[in-house]
C-alpha cells in the first residue's frame, strides 16, 4: 500500500472509485463530492478507494468496500452506508486504521 499524499488529510480526500456500471459510479461520485472529495482515477494515487461489493484485485491503497463481506478489505460497511459513515471510514483508512461496521460480518 502507499501512503496518503501529504497534507491530504485536513480537508478532502482524493478517492478512487470501484464499482460496476456507469449509474452506480455516478452516484458514488456524487456523494463523495458533496463530502468535498475530489474523485480521481486509481492511477493518481488516491488516498482510499471507495469499492462497491468487493475491493479491486490490485488492493494498492485502502480500500472501504460498500456492501462487501472481503476480510482482507481495510474497511467493510453495509451496502446503505450513510454519506457520514462512508466520510468517517475513508478517512479512518486513509490514515491506516480497519474499519469495520457492526452491521457487517465477514466470513
Amino acid at each position: 500500500m502507499n501512503a496518503p499524499a501529504a497534507g491530504s488529510l485536513a480537508h478532502g480526500l482524493r478517492i478512487a472509485i470501484a464499482a460496476g456500471g456507469k449509474e452506480r459510479t455516478a452516484a458514488l461520485a456524487k456523494v463523495l463530492q458533496s463530502l468535498g472529495h475530489e474523485v480521481v482515477s486509481g492511477e493518481k494515487r488516491p488516498d482510499a478507494v471507495l469499492a462497491d461489493q468487493r475491493r479491486p484485485a490490485e488492493g494498492r491503497y485502502p480500500t472501504v468496500v460498500l456492501g462487501g463481506t472481503d476480510p482482507e478489505a481495510e474497511g467493510l460497511l453495509p451496502e446503505n452506508a450513510a454519506a457520514s459513515e462512508i466520510d468517517a471510514a475513508l478517512r479512518a483508512v486513509a490514515r491506516g486504521l480497519i474499519v469495520r461496521s457492526p452491521r457487517v460480518r465477514t466470513s
